[in-house]
């Protein structure tokens, strides 16, 4: 059963503050609202038919606009089909609002690594940054390179909010037909992905300044992305350094 969904935002500057979601299926029409990047409050109502329940969804987008939101997607959600296209598409635009708001914000940090973050289960994603000055001021050195938890930035995480509420149809109760191995990779893989484009676009610099700048993909509590994300994201100076601090820990 093809769903109706509608998503509206209020904005701080340029970044999503407050969402609003609709979604009808059959007859029934499904909200949530609530502060930008957080689960918000969900609600449900069943109505007579699926003409009435239509109804009550176009009223619901229309409230929301003449709240003061602005329409940011509206489309046509197939439960068996997850769009990873429109997926990367999302974390690659935010991921890239999100390195500006990092410089914007600390226009005195020299800004050389960046990272997304996700969870074992694919329900969220962050963003993180790191300057060559936070490095040589930790106390913990190389370590924190290569752990994104650490880092200094996290500013623009708002941006990804559009992203979240994509992957949230995946834990709501909702209709979702995806196989979760299927999801859960697809996710992963969007979001290398994203950031791969990002870095072909120089996010970080190029040549020399790019050797010494590390993308990263990471998923929180769980084992390294398979086929090494690391790899796949820099350059051979930049593998050659984690591997030597890899290397560090075993002897």
């Amino acid at each position: 059963m093809h769903s109706n969904y509608s998503l509206f935002y209020t904005f701080d500057g340029d970044q999503p503050a407050r969402f609003q979601e609709a979604r009808v299926f059959g007859t029934t029409v499904w909200t949530a609202s609530g502060a930008a990047m957080t689960w918000g409050e969900a609600a449900r109502k069943d109505y007579a038919s699926a003409a009435a329940a239509h109804a009550a969804y176009l009223a619901h987008c229309q409230a929301a606009l003449a709240d003061g939101h602005v329409l940011a997607r509206a489309s046509l959600i197939d439960p068996a089909v997850f769009d990873f296209a429109l997926l990367q598409t999302l974390v690659t635009d935010a991921a890239r609002l999100a390195v500006a708001a990092v410089r914007r914000a600390h226009p005195d940090q020299h800004i050389d690594a960046f990272a997304l973050v996700s969870d074992d289960s694919a329900m969220t994603i962050a963003c993180m940054a790191n300057s060559r000055e936070a490095l040589a001021a930790s106390e913990y050195g190389e370590e924190m390179l290569w752990n994104p938890a650490e880092w200094a930035f996290d500013d623009g995480g708002a941006y990804f909010d559009s992203a979240y509420r994509l992957l949230l149809q995946a834990h709501r109760e909702l209709p979702f037909d995806v196989d979760f191995a299927t999801f859960r990779s697809g996710v992963f893989d969007a979001c290398i992905a994203a950031l791969a484009r990002l870095d072909t676009e120089g996010i970080l610099g190029t040549g020399a300044q790019r050797d010494g700048s590390v993308l990263l993909f990471e998923v929180s509590d769980s084992e390294p992305v398979e086929g090494g994300a690391l790899a796949r994201l820099n350059p051979p100076a930049v593998v050659a350094r984690y591997e030597a601090w890899m290397a560090s820990w075993a002897q």
